[in-house]
């Protein structure tokens, strides 16, 4: 179970290698679309799962929606829920 609430570096960390059209250094705004920036169905999948081992948490599928990986902002709201849980 986490510490504490992840802050968006830690969550761009992991979100970061699952995104297609994103260089390394380019910066990613926290509202930024990330299926703008390459995050595919098959990447959520790795993501869902590299989140959980990372942060120590269980996403619930019922915590999941189609918006639920559209930003980093919106996936450290989703991974403080589930921390909570």
């Amino acid at each position: 179970m986490m510490q504490q609430e992840p802050t968006l570096e830690a969550i761009e960390s992991v979100v970061r290698p699952h995104l297609k059209f994103v260089g390394s250094t380019e910066a990613i705004d926290a509202e930024r679309s990330l299926g703008e920036a390459g995050l595919d169905s098959m990447g959520s999948i790795d993501l869902l799962l590299d989140l959980e081992k990372t942060f120590g948490v269980s996403i619930s599928d019922d915590d999941l929606d189609e918006n639920s990986f559209e930003t980093l902002e919106g996936i450290r709201r989703l991974v403080t829920r589930s921390a909570g849980a």
